[in-house]
């Protein structure tokens, strides 16, 4: 079973592997300098290039954040193209299910409200031997998580999690290898 989890950003993304004897995290940071559309092209094939490099070609599920749809600062439109770039590759590599942030929160803690340290405290406490660099790791994490237990892997939800959990559009079937 192998379950990806992640938190993409222009900055900073996040992406957890379960599915091995331990997790596998990264902290995927992408700079960029200019403003103009070839700065930001090669800036956007850059992320996705780094971002899929550690993915294996072919996966149980693959969890991944939605951009916030009310975001009014920064580059809106970078991050809904990251996020596509992002669903087309993957999507060949494996199911994708897409999280709302209100949702990976209450997946993560129970809450919909939960604070960037209650998530990572709680991702610490699901997976003690994970290395958790922030709180893109941490969401990323905890959907991983989520689509570990999706694909048969037990973790210790609570009820306000499966709650969480249940309302995601899961793929109809698992793949099988």
């Amino acid at each position: 079973m192998i379950a990806v989890g992640i938190d993409p950003s222009l900055v900073c993304t996040g992406l957890a592997i379960l599915g091995g004897e331990r997790p596998v995290t990264r902290r995927i940071a992408t700079a960029s300098t200019g403003t103009d559309l070839a700065s930001k092209r090669a800036r956007l094939r850059k992320a996705v290039a780094g971002i899929l490099a550690p993915i294996p070609a072919r996966v149980d599920v693959t969890v991944i954040e939605v951009p916030h749809s009310r975001q009014q600062f920064g580059a809106q439109n970078e991050r809904i193209a990251l996020y596509w770039f992002l669903v087309d590759q993957l999507m060949a590599r494996g199911p994708v299910v897409e999280v709302a942030p209100a949702a990976r929160a209450k997946l993560a803690t129970g809450s919909g409200r939960a604070t960037k340290d209650e998530v990572i405290a709680a991702m610490q406490a699901m997976h003690p031997t994970a290395l958790i660099q922030d709180d893109n790791v941490a969401d990323a994490l905890a959907l991983a998580t989520a689509g570990a237990n999706w694909a048969g892997a037990a973790h210790p939800y609570t009820p306000d999690q499966m709650v969480a959990h249940a309302r995601l559009a899961w793929p109809i079937t698992r793949l099988t290898a």
